[in-house]
């Protein structure tokens, strides 16, 4: 359960974005693709792996605290460096987020994406 609390948390805090954003409606698939260049699909690459890193971390930690306060203390900290992994790697957390819904509804994305691991 707290595993699926952190997750969610980690995942809609990262969002940060209005709600208004979140039902805009996707491109469609081949303009997706097209409008991310390699530069840009790189730095999302380099934000997710660090991104990645960060959760696993933050739910270890999270598993060994019983403390609500720690917890809360640990999803925040992990929320703080979620977001400076998102700029150090050169992107705002908004198009962050947009590569990734991206990514997830367009094959040609994934598949590129995919080609730098």
């Amino acid at each position: 359960m707290r595993n699926l609390m952190l997750s969610s948390l980690l995942t809609v805090s990262l969002a940060g974005l209005p709600m208004a954003s979140l039902m805009a409606a996707p491109a469609p698939q081949g303009q997706q693709a097209q409008a991310l260049s390699d530069s840009q699909l790189e730095q999302f690459h380099d934000a997710q792996k660090a991104i990645s890193g960060i959760r696993d971390s933050a739910m270890e930690k999270l598993n060994a605290s019983e403390n609500p306060d720690e917890a809360q203390q640990i999803q925040q900290q992990a929320n703080e460096q979620m977001i400076a992994a998102v700029k150090d790697a050169g992107l705002t957390v908004e198009d962050y987020n947009q590569i990734a819904r991206a990514v997830q509804t367009d094959p040609t994305l994934r598949a590129r994406l995919g080609d730098m691991d």
